[in-house]
């Protein structure tokens, strides 16, 4: 429960964060959708938001990581044409990322990776800005 609570606080702080550059989004619950963004050159951007509360900690591991997980089902067979947001809910930092194929299964993402620098050049990046 607490899962679906943070998923969809992470969701509208995504949005917030897209707004902030000047893309218009709206809140979709859609199976593979998240956020619709309108680009101010009139494409229509799909989104999938991601969420971690926090680090992931273990104690034989050299570094704690952010995991991100991705439902493996039928629909997932089919290449996502749209921009992933993996937004790091302690920090309040987002990175933006596409893949030219299927995401794998689950991501890690070191912390050291969420930096303001790294959220902006990466959502410049993805949303062409």
């Amino acid at each position: 429960q607490e899962n679906i609570y943070s998923g969809r606080a992470a969701e509208f702080y995504a949005a917030y964060i897209l707004e902030t550059l000047g893309l218009r989004t709206t809140h979709v619950d859609l199976p593979h959708d998240d956020l619709w963004v309108s680009h101010p050159n009139g494409d229509l951007i799909r989104v999938q938001v991601k969420s971690s509360r926090k680090p992931y900690h273990r104690q034989d591991r050299y570094s704690d990581n952010y995991r991100y997980s991705f439902k493996v089902n039928e629909a997932r067979k089919d290449f996502y044409d749209g921009v992933y947001l993996f937004v790091a809910l302690d920090t309040g930092l987002v990175l933006a990322r596409r893949w030219d194929d299927k995401p794998p299964i689950s991501l890690k993402i070191n912390p050291i990776e969420f930096t303001l620098k790294a959220q902006t050049e990466s959502l410049h990046r993805e949303f062409k800005l």
